[in-house]
């Protein structure tokens, strides 16, 4: 490994902090092995805990069914933590995981560094799994040069969901396509304190998958960027500053008392149980919103696509998917799992099962090939649309790193968190913005010439 492609991998570990991997994962995977009690081989996978990976679980009995010689176990970890322990564990070379869920930030930096199997030769030998299905912008993210590191278990896009009866009630409309402007002053409009209504529910917490997930698309565009293409950090810069300023105005104002610890679950609890008019998030959300034995505003949810302001894109773009670990003692188990998970045969196991609304989205074309799920998934083209839409090159001045949900950079996970605390502590009234966007700033500055030798290096 080159230096500095090493020292990154040992910054890497540092963010991973103290936690210990076997002991958080309850000692998951000391089973595991081909050629286990009976012939059985045990495939442990790492999940995140979103609502994707609760439906898998729940149907993997079908699987073992169909594959009795392999037995499934799951450990299943909120996102931060999950993170953490996956890159202590590939990064040492000592993963107790067969497969792993990870996203677009952490497949090509892993896959750069040999910590992931090339899945290209089993996806090959299997003309019914359809690579080629997969829709191109996931797709992207998943691999290069004709080698494929991880296969999509559910994509999305952001969009801005809100509650039509509430609108109706008080004779206002959402525009088609909202300005962040726009969305403020419909917060004000729609808020009602009286009944415990906040105007709008965004992510908060400080992490980079949480409150930088709400703010960065917003940064975008409103024109702002984190570094200019000299890696000077630019949260100071009077655009990149009028973003965070909006945010934390937009949250301490509308955003109601738990803003600055709120996240996805929490944001999903809060807008099912009706307690928000508005919620900005992933365009997945839409299968648990819309489903009636979780949620109280099911029938009740418009969907507009994510606001924007001067610069005319906003939306970001992710995808759960499922990796392999070089390190896996049980490849061709493990990829047989993968499979299923991620095949058109699961996608419409989910629907059959479990309901329309919680069909995987945004993997496969052929997903929207279906007019069944089209018409039972109020929210299914906007995804789409969003998705095909979303582009993380896309940033509204010349920028040295691509992403728009997160920067593409091997220790952003590490300085993208360090960040979303000045962020958070400003939503909560711990410090001023401009206290914040300095704080920010002295951050990057110390982390740019890493990130600049491996944006040159790789």
């Amino acid at each position: 490994m080159p230096r500095s492609r090493r020292n990154l991998a040992i910054s890497a570990l540092a963010a991973a902090g103290a936690i210990s991997l076997l002991a958080a994962c309850g000692g998951a995977g000391s089973g595991s092995g081909t050629g286990g009690a009976g012939g059985v081989t045990t495939v442990t996978v790492a999940t995140a805990a979103v609502p994707q990976f609760d439906d898998v679980r729940a149907l993997t009995e079908t699987f073992e069914q169909q594959h009795p010689a392999i037995r499934i176990e799951y450990v299943n970890l909120p996102e931060d933590q999950l993170r953490d322990q996956l890159t202590q564990g590939v990064a040492t070379g000592s993963s107790p995981f067969d497969v792993i869920a990870v996203g677009p930030y952490e497949v090509p930096i892993w896959s750069k560094n040999g910590w992931l199997e090339d899945l290209a030769p089993y996806a090959e030998q299997d003309a019914d799994y359809d690579v080629e299905d997969i829709l191109p912008t996931v797709r992207k993210g998943l691999g290069s040069d004709g080698k494929l590191f991880a296969v999509p278990f559910s994509g999305e896009s952001s969009m801005l969901m809100y509650r039509k009866d509430l609108f109706e009630a008080k004779g206002i409309e959402m525009p088609a396509n909202p300005s962040w402007t726009q969305v403020a002053q419909l917060a004000a409009q729609v808020e009602d304190e009286a009944q415990g209504i906040q105007g709008i529910c965004m992510r908060g917490s400080s992490s980079w998958g949480s409150s930088l997930a709400a703010l960065n698309p917003i940064i975008n565009t409103f024109g702002g960027v984190w570094y200019d293409q000299a890696w000077t950090p630019q949260f100071s810069s009077p655009e990149t500053k009028r973003a965070v300023q909006f945010y934390v105005d937009l949250q301490r104002e509308h955003g109601g008392p738990s803003a600055a610890s709120n996240g996805f679950p929490e944001c999903l609890t809060a807008f099912g149980q009706g307690k928000a008019a508005m919620w900005f998030d992933a365009t997945s959300a839409g299968a648990s919103v819309e489903d009636p034995k979780t949620s109280t505003v099911a029938g009740k949810v418009g969907y507009a696509p994510a606001p924007v302001e001067s610069f005319d894109s906003s939306g970001w773009l992710w995808s759960w998917n499922v990796a392999m670990p070089v390190t896996s003692e049980n490849k061709d188990a493990a990829w047989a799992y993968m499979r299923w998970a991620s095949s058109k045969e699961y996608v419409a196991l989910v629907g059959e099962k479990l309901g329309l609304v919680r069909t995987p989205t945004a993997t496969r074309e052929s997903t929207y090939a279906d007019q069944a799920y089209l018409d039972g998934a109020p929210f299914a083209e906007i995804s789409l649309a969003s998705v095909r839409k979303a582009d993380p090159t896309q940033h509204p001045k010349p920028v040295p790193y691509t992403g728009v949900l997160f920067l593409g950079l091997p220790t952003y996970q590490d300085f993208g968190t360090q960040v979303s605390q000045q962020i958070s502590a400003a939503v909560a009234g711990n410090q001023t913005v401009d206290e914040a966007v300095a704080n920010a700033d002295k951050i990057l500055a110390g982390v740019a010439e890493d990130n600049k030798a491996w944006v040159e290096g790789s």
